[in-house]
Formats: structure tokens, sequence, C-alpha cells
């Protein structure tokens, strides 16, 4: 039986071959140990080179050697499969909207047929002189995966949905015990998730890197897609269980996608960027919407009865999105997968391979109960990095009361401490932390930071008060605790914390919780006793186009480009 197995989200196809957010992690009887992606050790934003330096890193926390390895899963099929699965999502798009996808179509000729038979039935592995067999996994079921068994549901609705992978944009399962059993695929190349990244593009942005932006800038824009003319952009047939969009086929006639897309171009000259902005988060929104409640009535039809929903895949960062998933009628719950991105098909390839074995018979070892899954460090290793870099220190044993009172005189702090966290959200590990009381706090820091942004900081908040301030919360709500969900703020709250309340009333809160960390759990509670309010502003210590910080190194760095007034590094204090 298979206990220890690595994750590795890379190209293993083509040496130095590049792909999305490469990472790697551990899963050891079943339950997600250690997980880093790349970009967070090589300082390159989004980092899709193989993750050298991540498996290093991997192998050396968990103090394994090659011989310790049971396995190595990979989230990506083998090409022919995947070569397949894009041909018949190429024919039936053409039949959705008679556009012919002939440079997505791979070409079978008789020589490529000759290659495809010569190419190796499996793919192999070195490390430290032992071979790996890999073992291959559907992009999107290891997505699903992710989200299931990390999930603290014994039973739920299964969906993922991002801009493509393996031949697909997304899928719906049902989860049940260790089981993930498909109920449907959503062929690539009209999906919703390419149309949000398109007016990323489009509005000026950078695709598959500031798609939150747009979330932010919809609330402030006119969301009427007839006055647009985009109310017929995308469609759900619920009959085929796919989207049909004549336009997003037209999209991917163009093989750089990385460059504007002219997706929206036109109407930008006629229309503001709100409005555009506004108009692609409702048709995303309603589009995910749709997919939902047919995942629920394809599950009804095989006999499940389900009123929970697991979450992943890169459409799912959008918090906005998710907090309609939880609004739909009988859905009691909703789980997203911290790292709802690429770079959580590591964790999520590891998962699969340990649970799809036959002896493993609950998936209680998968339940996530935190996220800090990376590198640590002692006091004395962030004692010696601040004295290389000549920063100026004082030692404080109850280093938690002394930043609330520094953040309660409106300091901004950035906060280093502990593991450091897995997936897009800073959970207070590499956060930066401040007062939520000023408005303005959004726009100076964020010139700080060299960021445009248009969503405000989020709000960190201890679990005892999170009924107070967000309406429809329940202690049960474990998506709020990663930051993958917007909630309305009870009106009475709002003026207590403005800098993390958006324009259209609600937030999206890090609820935290005193056995998961102890020490951002005690700022918050001795901020609270200072001021009256247990929120915190909570945003990603890192500056612009730059990667969540990783070591003291980057810590220092960030503090230093940054201009914060302080820099809290474990139990140390820099001014």
């Amino acid at each position: 039986m298979k206990k220890n197995i690595l994750g590795v989200q890379a190209n293993f196809l083509t040496p130095n071959g590049k792909t999305n957010e490469t990472s790697v992690s551990f899963v050891k009887d079943g339950t997600l140990s250690t997980c880093i992606a790349e970009e967070r050790l090589s300082r390159i934003k989004l980092d899709g080179n193989f993750p050298h330096r991540a498996l290093k890193k991997v192998l050396e926390i968990e103090k394994l050697s090659a011989e310790d390895i049971d396995t190595i899963a990979v989230p990506f099929l083998h090409p022919t499969k995947t070569n397949f699965n894009y041909l018949k999502s190429a024919w039936s798009t053409f039949f959705d909207t008679g556009v012919f996808l002939k440079n997505q179509i791979p070409d079978f000729t008789w020589n490529t047929v000759y290659n495809k038979l010569k190419a190796p039935k499996f793919f192999t592995y070195d490390i430290d002189g032992k071979e790996f067999k890999l073992e291959l996994y559907d992009h999107h079921a290891c997505h699903a995966a992710g989200a299931y068994y990390c999930s603290p549901f014994e039973k739920a609705l299964v969906v993922t949905l991002d801009g493509g992978g393996d031949g697909y944009d997304g899928s719906v399962y049902v989860g049940q015990g260790t089981k993930l059993v498909n109920l449907f695929k959503i062929p690539h190349f009209q999906s919703p998730g390419t149309m949000y990244s398109a007016i990323t593009s489009d509005l000026g942005f950078k695709r598959h890197r500031h798609e939150g932006k747009i979330t932010g800038l919809a609330a402030y824009g006119n969301n009427d897609l007839k006055r647009l003319g985009l109310e017929n952009l995308i469609n759900f047939d619920d009959k085929k269980l796919r989207f049909i969009s004549k336009p997003i086929a037209k999209h991917h006639l163009n093989n750089d996608l990385s460059a504007h897309s002219n997706f929206f171009h036109s109407l930008l000259a006629e229309f503001g960027k709100e409005d555009l902005a506004a108009a692609a988060q409702r048709i995303l929104e309603e589009s995910v919407i749709k997919l939902v409640k047919a995942g629920f009535r394809e599950a009804k039809k095989k006999g499940y009865e389900l009123d929970k929903v697991c979450l992943a895949g890169g459409v799912f960062a959008n918090v906005k999105a998710n907090q309609f998933i939880s609004e739909i009628d009988g859905v009691k719950n909703i789980f997203v997968y911290p790292a709802m991105g690429d770079d959580g098909l590591s964790g999520g390839a590891a998962l699969l391979s340990y649970y799809n074995q036959p002896e493993v018979k609950s998936k209680e070892n998968a339940i996530i109960k935190n996220i800090y899954k990376g590198p640590e460090f002692s006091n004395e290793e962030i004692e010696l990095a601040l004295k290389d870099a000549s920063i100026e220190f004082e030692y404080f044993e109850d280093v938690e009361k002394q930043i609330a009172l520094l953040l309660s005189e409106g300091k901004v702090v950035g906060r280093f401490n502990g593991k450091m966290e897995y997936g897009p959200r800073s959970l207070g590990n590499r956060s930066i932390i401040g007062a939520p009381f000023d408005p303005k706090i959004n726009d100076w820091l964020n010139k700080k930071l060299k960021r445009t942004e248009f969503m405000p900081f989020a709000p960190s908040i201890n679990a005892e008060y999170a009924h107070d301030y967000f309406e429809k919360y329940s202690k049960e709500d474990i998506a709020a605790e990663f930051m993958t969900v917007t909630y309305n703020v009870k009106k009475e709250k709002i003026e207590k914390m403005q800098a993390v309340v958006h324009v259209d009333g609600t937030a999206r809160p890090q609820v935290v919780k005193k056995d998961i960390n102890p020490s951002y759990h005690k700022i918050i509670e001795e901020f609270y006793k200072l001021t009256g309010v247990p929120v915190l502003i909570n945003t990603s210590f890192n500056v612009h186009e730059q990667p969540i910080v990783c070591s003291p190194k980057d810590a220092i760095a960030g503090f230093q480009e940054g201009k914060l007034d302080i820099l809290a590094i474990g139990n140390y204090i820099c001014k």
C-alpha cells in the first residue's frame, strides 16, 4: 500500500518545458503534509518552470530520501489521451458554434500517428538514483480530489472549472466516502473562465494574474447585459451539459492568448471599464450557478441526494461567484479548495493516488485543518537574517500584545510567523496587517506596495465574533476560514471596519480559530481589547508582481521595499 506520495505539478514531457504554477506536495497516510509552489522559492511570480527547488525543500522539510517515497503522482494525462480530448472538444465546438478550430486540432498525419505509437506508454523521473514510474491523473480529477477529500463532507457535489486542462474546461463529480464518481465533463474552448481572463486582458491587466481586479472593479459598474448587447454571450445547454459561446470559441482561433484578446475591446469605446467588468462578473456568476444546478439535477438522476458543494479550479478564486453558489436553494455548505488554482494540482494528484487505493476506507485523514503547509523558520534563523541585513530589532516574549498595541496606534505591520500558507491567500503567517477603520488606507498602502487594486483588503476576524459581523455566517462555514467566499456585512458594523468592506457591502473574511493559529488569534484578541473591534486588515505580504514572501530574507526585503512601519518577524519587532 502507498503511504508516502509526492504530487508534482510540472511538465515532464519536454526538457525544461513550462506549465502553469508548478508546485510539489507530499501526502503521508492520506494527509496533505507539506506543499510548496515553486514561485515562493524562485521568487518568480507564477513560476512555470520545473519545481526543482520545491521538490528539494519538501524532501528536506519532511526529512525524506528517495527511498522513503512510494510513488509520484502527476496532474496530467498521457499526451495521446490529452490530444484525443482536445480533438473531441474542438469538434464539439464546431458542431455547437460553426467555429472550426483548426489550430487547436492535433495534426493527425500518418507521421504524427507513427510518432504517437512510438511514444512511451509511461513516463519516469529519477530522484537521487531511484527511478519512479509516474502515475498520471486527469487535470480536473486532481482539482476535484483536492476539493472533495480536503472538505469535511462525507458526501457532496464536486465542481471544477477553469480555462482548460487535458482537453476539458471543467467537470462535475459526486464525492461519497473515498470515491469520486464523474457525472459529466465540460469540453474545452467555450469556458466562462476564458471569457473572464479575456476581459482581464482587454481592460489592460495581465490575464491569469489580475482577474481579482476585475472582481473588485465590477462593483462600480452597471451590469445590464442587454444594454451592452451581451445577454447571449454564453449559454449553458442543459441537454448537452456544456457551455456554448461563439465569441469564446472564436477567441481560441488566436494562438497567442497572452496578448490583448479584443474580446470586449470594441465595446470599450462605447462603455466604461467598470460596466464591462460588471458584465463579465454577472455572466460568470450566472454561468457557475447554472453549472452547479445542472450538477445537482444529474446527481439526483443517479440517485444522489446532495446539499453540499466542493469547488476547485481557477474560476473559483472568484469569491463573489462562490457566495452566489453558497446561496443556491438547497445548498447547506460549500468548501473551496484553498489552493484552487493550478498550484493546487500537486496536492490533488497525491490525494487521488492515495484514496484510489481499495484498502483505504475513510477520507478522515484528508480533512483539512489548516493550510499552513510550507517552510517555517526558528527565531535563531530569523535573528541571523536580521543581523545579515543590518536591521535593528527588539525581542518580545509576548510579541502578539506588542503587535496589537502598534496596530491600535495606526501602524501597518508586516507579519511573518510560523509555516507559510499553500495557495494564493495569506492567512496571518505571511500577511500585511493593519487597523480596519480608515478606508483611505487602501489607496496609500496600495501605492506603497505598487499595486492597482479595486477591491478592499480582506478582514481577519476571530471566530467568536464572526456571526456578529457577517450576515448568514455559520460556524460550519469552513470556506470562510480560507478567505474563499464573500459575505454581506451587517450594516451596523460597516462603520467599524470601512477599510475592509467593498462598495457593494460585502467582504471576504478570514475567520481565525484559536486552535488553528493561536498567535494570529491572540493579536486580534489583544487588538479587540484595545479598540473594541475584533477585526484586522489582512493583505498578502508581497510587493507588486512578486510572490508572497517565504523566508526571513524575503520578508526583510519586502519590509524595506514596501516601506512598511513595522516588521514583526517571529518574536522580533523592527521599526
